[in-house]
Formats: C-alpha cells, sequence, structure tokens
C-alpha cells in the first residue's frame, strides 16, 4: 500500500516538470494550479510580496485594490530571460539538461481619472482602469535521465497492462505498438491471451540502461481587465477579471537498452511521446487596502477558481525496436484528441506593508490556497480523478516576504519566497523557493527596474510504475532556474 501511495503522488508531482502524456487526469490540475513567481522586475524583486505594496501592474493579479493607488497614468513592459536546469540522479548516475527561453513577463496599461480636487471634500479621489497581458506560469524545461536498472523494465509495465487482453483490444498508444514491435508477445497455445515480454525470449530480464528526455514548452498568458477606486487616500478597492490562455507542449523519449551478455534477443527500443495542450479560462479577482496610518499598509485579496472549459489534448506516440540479429520494428499511434474542463482552486492573499517614508519599505504576503479543491469535469468522466485529488492534495500555506531601500536615485530590492507542497503525504515534499534582488530608477515620467530570480525545488520522478511492481527504482529531479527581467516604464497625466 505505501508503494502504491508513493508512486500516486510521485507521478502526480512530475506534473511541474513533464507530465504523462495522453491521459487527462489530476496532473493537468496541479500543473495549471501550481504558483510561479512572475511578474513586474519590481513586484519580482520583491520577492512577489506586494499584495500591500500597490501601484504596480503586477497588482492587477494579486491584489487589485493596488491599481487603486496609482496616481498617475503608467505604461509598462517587461520582458524577460530564463536560464533553466535540471539535475537529476538516477540509479547513481546524474544526468543534465538545460534550457534557455526568452519571454514577455508583461505588457500593460494603467489609466488614472480623477474625481476631485486636492481641496474638495468628497471622499472619492480618484478611479482607475487597468489592461494588459501577465504570464503566470513558463513551462520551459529539459530534462534528461540516465541509469542502469538491474530491477525492472518499462515493459514490465506493459505485461501488467495488456493483462490477458486480446491483441485488437489493447491501448492504441502503448501495449499495442508494443505488440506490433514484438517487444511484447502472446504465448502459442494458450486458450487464453497470455503475454511476454521480449526479455523473456532468452531468459528473462537482467538489466537495461534506461534513459529518459523530456522538453516542455509553452506559457499560461492571463488578459486582465482591472477597475480601482481611492477612498479619501485611505481605503482601495480593486477588481480584475482574468482571461487566461493556455499552450503547454511535451515530448519525451524513452529509451532502454539490454545490457544481457553474451547473448541477448532485443539490443534496444525507445518510446516516443507527444502531448499539445490548448485552454481558456475565466477568473475573478476581488481585493481591498487599507492605510490607517500613512507608514502601514494593510490588504487583503481573493482568487476565485479559474473555469478552463475549453481544454484541448491532442497527442501522439511512437515505438522502434532494435534486435541483435537484426531485425528493425517501428510502430505509430493514431493522433488522439479530447476535450475536458478544469477547476483550479480558489486563494486567499493577505498582505502588510511598513512604509518608511521615502527611504524604503519592509512588506510580506500569506497566501492560502486548498488544492485538493480543484476539478477535472465533466465529473462523471473523471470521478476516480477527483478522487484522487480530494483524498491527496492539500492545503499549503505560501509566504512571500520582500524590502525596498533608497541609495541616491537608485531603490535596492530583495526578497524571498516559499511556496509549500501540494500534498498531503511528505513522500515527496514538492516546495518551492526564490531567492530575489533587484534595482530600480524613478524619474518623473520614465523608470527602470531589473530582477534577477533564482529558483529551487527538488522532487522524485518515476519513469514508469504499477502498483504491482515494487522497487521501481526513483530518479531525484534537482531544478535550478534563473530569471532575468528588465521593466520599462512612462507615466503620464
Amino acid at each position: 500500500m505505501k508503494n502504491t501511495v508513493l508512486i500516486i503522488l510521485s507521478s502526480l508531482l512530475i506534473c511541474l516538470f513533464a507530465g504523462k502524456v495522453f491521459a487527462q487526469n489530476e496532473e493537468d490540475v496541479l500543473r495549471y494550479s501550481a504558483p510561479q513567481l512572475i511578474g513586474t522586475a519590481r513586484y519580482m524583486g520583491l520577492g512577489g510580496a506586494y499584495g500591500a505594496v500597490g501601484a504596480d501592474f503586477s497588482s492587477l493579479s494579486s491584489n487589485p485594490a493596488g491599481i487603486g493607488l496609482y496616481k498617475r497614468s503608467d505604461f509598462s513592459i517587461t520582458p524577460m530571460l530564463k536560464f533553466g536546469n535540471i539535475e537529476s540522479s538516477y540509479q547513481g548516475r546524474t544526468g543534465t539538461d538545460s534550457k534557455n527561453s526568452f519571454a514577455l513577463g508583461n505588457v500593460g496599461f494603467v489609466l488614472n481619472f480623477e474625481t476631485s480636487s486636492k481641496l474638495d471634500s468628497r471622499p472619492f479621489r480618484n478611479f482607475q482602469l487597468g489592461f494588459g497581458n501577465n504570464r503566470i506560469t513558463d513551462f520551459n524545461n529539459k530534462t534528461y535521465i540516465q541509469g542502469v536498472n538491474n530491477q525492472n523494465s518499462l515493459l514490465d509495465t506493459y505485461l501488467i497492462y495488456a493483462g490477458n487482453k486480446n491483441p485488437e483490444n489493447l491501448y492504441a498508444f502503448d501495449t499495442r505498438l508494443a505488440f506490433d514491435t514484438y517487444l511484447i508477445d502472446t504465448i502459442p497455445g494458450e486458450p487464453i491471451p497470455t503475454y511476454v515480454n521480449a526479455y523473456s525470449y532468452i531468459g528473462g530480464f537482467t538489466s537495461a540502461l534506461q534513459r529518459k528526455s523530456i522538453e516542455t514548452e509553452g506559457s499560461m498568458n492571463e488578459w486582465v481587465i482591472s477597475g480601482g477606486m481611492n477612498v479619501n487616500d485611505q481605503l482601495y478597492f480593486g477588481v480584475t477579471f482574468g482571461f487566461p490562455r493556455i499552450r503547454y507542449y511535451q515530448e519525451s523519449t524513452y529509451n532502454e537498452v539490454n545490457q544481457t551478455e553474451p547473448n541477448r534477443d532485443l539490443d534496444q527500443f525507445s518510446y516516443y511521446e507527444e502531448l499539445e495542450t490548448t485552454g481558456n479560462g475565466v477568473n475573478i479577482k476581488i481585493g481591498t487596502l487599507f492605510r490607517p496610518l500613512d507608514w502601514i499598509r494593510i490588504g487583503a485579496a481573493y482568487h476565485s477558481p479559474t473555469w478552463f472549459n475549453e481544454m484541448n489534448d491532442r497527442w501522439s506516440t511512437r515505438m522502434n525496436a532494435y534486435y541483435t540479429n537484426g531485425d528493425q520494428f517501428s510502430a505509430s499511434s493514431p493522433i488522439g484528441e479530447y476535450s475536458y474542463d478544469i477547476k483550479t482552486p480558489s486563494k486567499f492573499l493577505g498582505s502588510l506593508a511598513l512604509l518608511f517614508g521615502n527611504n524604503g519599505l519592509v512588506s510580506a504576503d500569506y497566501e492560502y490556497v486548498n488544492y485538493g479543491n480543484g476539478r477535472l469535469g465533466p465529473n462523471i468522466d473523471f470521478s476516480t480523478q477527483n478522487e484522487v485529488i480530494k483524498n491527496n492534495f492539500d492545503a499549503a500555506s505560501n509566504f512571500r516576504v520582500g524590502t525596498e531601500w533608497r541609495v541616491g536615485l537608485v531603490q535596492l530590492r530583495g526578497g524571498y519566497a516559499h511556496y509549500a507542497s501540494p500534498f498531503k503525504s511528505g513522500i515527496n515534499d514538492g516546495e518551492l523557493q526564490h531567492i530575489t534582488a533587484g534595482l530600480g530608477y524613478r524619474g518623473k515620467q520614465y523608470y527602470v527596474d531589473a530582477a534577477l530570480v533564482y529558483s529551487l525545488s527538488e522532487m522524485d520522478y518515476f519513469l514508469y510504475g504499477s502498483n504491482l511492481i515494487s522497487q521501481v527504482p526513483t530518479a531525484v529531479n534537482t531544478q535550478k532556474n534563473y530569471n532575468f527581467l528588465l521593466t520599462i516604464g512612462y507615466r503620464f497625466d
């Protein structure tokens, strides 16, 4: 039972790197619910602890009430560079791969409208409208895993999946391909189909060099429309309507080389997977900020679930097998396509900022999200997956802290963010950490900010798994990313 839970939870967590192809499951919910630290350079420099600071375009996707602190209209754009690296440890061997990417972190504008003069006694001082695009999640990564396994093979899982099914009923995306390339085959003369794998032809599995390469790309970008209001320069309200769009692409290659010597029939085989996911969603964010004194700000925000009602998966697989007698076999699956819905969990945000005049500030955010509330739909088709989500995902408390200090004409920034594990079990932690630094310059009309973010996470990855196979080896993936962001902004009346 413990091994079963370990495999389920660990396979769920790998979605942060790759994800399982040709299956709409709980991994998809976590992939599109898991937080990432992306925003303007000032927001990132403060570690994302911006819920009570405000007057930054990232506020639109964190605490919308921050838009109410704008005193002038504003346009900003943030290009970003990501330097990603994943180191995998598997069976005593280390594999490393990296991927660099360039993207637009966000772009947008906020228009400020005055409703009264400074001598006017009306409480409503000004209101704001904002529109633009924020990058919420980045999927660009590469992983390479390699190691010698003396215990089991991917073909062992195919024997379990095949069971006693007729070859015509084997799953077209894995076991049927293995059958068509003679990696599994039926025993002649048996009254019901009984399968053996290619290692059994000469006495059984002894050892194999296993390698897997995974490359993912794409992002989740959110178009935002926001409105805010300033009441007596003490109370601020904001609301954001978000329209996220997902494009996720993954291709992976699994290769297994038979290490049996001197006699062997199977030399090696490879299994290729390709998946593309697209989808559109909608959500709403509501926030408020209270400034009881000039030096303190208190903020709170609610993020509704995101309803993705147009998710579409398109996938295919291919398998090649090579034998020592020179035979080569290849088989390809049809194109698979499926549409479904996802509801991500809601979030609650509490924030506090202490301001020291024009000299600097210290801010902190607390975020609560219950990953067990995510769902796949329609529920009648995904009742099993939704039970897994409910029973194995947990509520998480995320913390962010940041500080900014003025030194002459320059602002220096630093921050730290910790995102807790989404799982009830501690078998696979899944926590994420970010250490950030930044600097900025503010002129009368123009401003420039820069930030560097170091991100670290470590998690287990199973190349394959079944609760009927004991001692499935685990790869440990350590991900280290560096993000560099540059925000250029222009303020106008």
